[in-house]
């Protein structure tokens, strides 16, 4: 399936909430505490009962119903059963209600339950090569995993130098490689006159229906994951030249004409992604859109806070991930809702009462969850 993001941003024209959700739209603050303020950059997931809130040191459960904060998951230490940082690539497996961190090994990953225990400790070991004894930094890197069973796994090989062998590699909890899907990109690099670009994530991964999907940063393909497959699913034309690497980044003077991928998933109906746009000194905007498999249409908001909110007039959806009830989740910063009143008095006073409580945030405040079913 072909996914014309370029095309659909330079379309224009409004996109709306109502276009992919069906019902209202739940508002949940969550709960702040000295203790338990998220820092910046989170991430929200839910579940029937509960909500993961995520930063790069903190994990925090949440009740999906008040709010209520009820647990940290984990901690950050570098002492047995503490994490370095929560994963960007995948963060939460929605199967298995775990959580993925990276642990101080850089070849470990460590997993916890909802609980908030630690669970287990999985590690994913390069190869050495005797070509890469002399500079270890080319040698094979595994950079983040994803479950794709309950005793499997799938590594993701970071292409560093564009000469790396394998893309991903499958293995299982007695680290024997299972498969191997080979890297096909190719490019010329020099670290003297490149340097070394380091991205969050080189790789997302998302479920689906049981499924794993995989997208690999500076590609345009989003893949369906099996023990023995690499299925190509969606084709993502992000305008310029669509296959250029990192290392092309430094040497662009102007505008680079393409939008780069920050985040993507998937649900029944919809691919959701949110992307970059780069201007110059390598600055951007983010902006928020999506695919309908349905109509086969492409959509991106012009509304850089995320996608316009016509269902209840009040702040757009910036949305972060998507449950297995079909249910896509969003996030608002303290600070935004109080922007929005403060800017917004005639269309705040006409709010409902459940939303009108919602001026009271401080501007410090935990975040506010946004959790509406998706049309199917």
């Amino acid at each position: 399936m072909d996914v014309n993001i370029n095309g659909a941003f330079n379309k224009g024209g409004e996109v709306f909430t109502s276009e992919i959700v069906d019902g209202n739209i739940e508002y949940i603050p969550l709960e702040s505490g000295k203790d338990y303020l998220l820092g910046g950059s989170s991430q929200v997931f839910a579940t029937d009962i509960y909500i993961i809130a995520i930063a790069k040191k903190q994990i925090y459960l949440f009740d999906r119903q008040t709010g209520k904060f009820l647990r940290e998951i984990g901690h950050y230490g570098n002492d047995p059963g503490g994490y370095k940082k929560v994963g960007q690539a995948f963060s939460f497996d929605q199967e298995r209600n775990l959580v993925y961190t990276s642990g101080w090994d850089p070849k470990s990953y460590c997993r916890y339950n909802l609980t908030g225990e630690y669970g287990d400790k999985v590690t994913a070991w390069s190869i050495d090569k005797e070509e890469d004894m002399m500079n270890n930094v080319f040698g094979e890197i595994i950079t983040s995993i994803a479950p794709l069973n309950d005793t499997s796994f799938v590594g993701y090989v970071w292409n560093i130098n564009g000469k790396q062998e394998a893309k991903l590699i499958v293995f299982n909890e007695n680290n024997h490689r299972i498969k191997i899907f080979p890297q096909y990109k190719r490019f010329d690099y020099d670290i003297n006159r490149d340097g070394i670009s380091v991205f969050s994530w080189n790789a997302k991964y998302y479920q689906l229906d049981h499924q794993l999907h995989f997208f690999e940063r500076f590609t345009d393909t989003v893949f369906s994951v099996s023990m023995d497959t690499l299925q190509p699913k969606f084709v993502l034309h992000r305008g310029g030249n669509e296959n250029i690497s990192a290392t092309d980044l430094p040497s662009n003077q102007g505008e680079v004409p393409y939008f780069l991928i920050e985040n993507i998933f998937e649900s029944s109906r919809f691919l959701f992604f949110k992307v970059k746009k780069w201007s110059k000194d390598f600055s951007g905007d983010f902006y928020y859109g999506f695919y309908d498999k349905a109509t086969q249409s492409t959509r991106i908001s012009q509304n850089m806070a995320g996608i316009d909110n016509d269902v209840d007039a009040f702040l757009p959806f910036m949305f972060q991930s998507v449950n297995q009830q079909n249910e896509l989740v969003g996030l608002c910063e303290a600070y935004e809702v109080k922007l929005w009143f403060d800017g917004n008095p005639v269309k705040a006073g006409k709010l409902p009462a459940h939303l009108q409580k919602l001026k009271n945030l401080e501007e410090n405040d935990n975040p506010v969850v946004m959790i509406v079913r998706l049309k199917e």
